[in-house]
């Protein structure tokens, strides 16, 4: 049954498997590629949904409900006994108002951080006897492990302390760790210069501003974006949602 991977799903992102579920959870990872999609799809699914719920307390609750409806799945199951479309219905339904919800948000009101922020993958253009460093950011950064990432890239940052690529992966590091006033420094820096990555940063500076809900900041930040950069067609999207 499906339902059964969701509530496996549920458990690895809220770190409560077993030793020997996790064990067989990675081993279906490397060897099931039906699991392995399945999986993305529910992780990204779950990390959007998260990133609209305006209202925290509502998030707990529902979190709370899907949770207990999950583990009230397992102990009947665990008993013997079938699990009918009856006894289903309620971890359903909670499901369907989940997707309502995320979808309600993502089409009213104004836009969230986690729909904008698609980060490049990074595969940095250094190269120098700290190969081990740039592999583990690279690596890091990739998994969406920022607080690794920045780790490693501060470490290079010291052989290469005028590095704009370094500074700006540390910028989207420090964003997505929250600390929005460090990164905000970081992308005003870059893009008040004249390096390649003038506008990626004027794009994540305004980025900064739209995590914070500074929403005047973010439109006056994007509209500084011109044409001819390859942010610009987002830039007018956001535009146009923050409008």
């Amino acid at each position: 049954m499906k339902e059964d991977r969701y509530i496996l799903f549920e458990k690895y992102l809220s770190n409560e498997l077993t030793k020997d579920e996790l064990s067989y959870f990675n081993l279906e990872l490397q060897t099931n590629i039906d699991f392995k999609q399945e999986f993305e799809i529910y992780k990204n699914l779950n990390s959007s949904l998260s990133s609209k719920f305006e209202n925290e307390e509502k998030e707990t609750e529902l979190r709370a409900t899907l949770t207990l409806l999950g583990k009230e799945f397992n102990k009947e199951e665990k008993k013997g006994k079938v699990i009918t479309l009856k006894r289903l219905r309620p971890l359903m339904v909670a499901a369907s108002i989940a997707l309502l919800i995320g979808f309600f948000l993502f089409n009213n009101g104004n836009p969230v951080y986690g729909d904008f922020a698609n980060h490049n993958q990074l595969e940095l253009v250094v190269r120098s006897d700290n190969n081990s460093a740039i592999s583990k950011a690279e690596e890091a950064f990739n998994n969406k492990n920022y607080k690794t990432a920045f780790a490693q890239l501060t470490i290079l940052e010291t052989e290469f302390p005028n590095d704009t690529e370094i500074m700006f992966y540390k910028g989207i590091c420090l964003l997505e760790l929250d600390k929005t006033s460090q990164a905000e420094t970081i992308f005003t820096t870059i893009s008040t210069g004249n390096s390649a990555y003038k506008y990626n940063a004027t794009w994540y500076k305004a980025l900064t501003y739209l995590k914070q809900k500074q929403f005047e900041n973010c439109k006056n930040t994007l509209k500084t974006i011109p044409e001819s950069a390859e942010e610009f067609e987002l830039a007018q999207k956001l535009l146009k949602k923050l409008e």
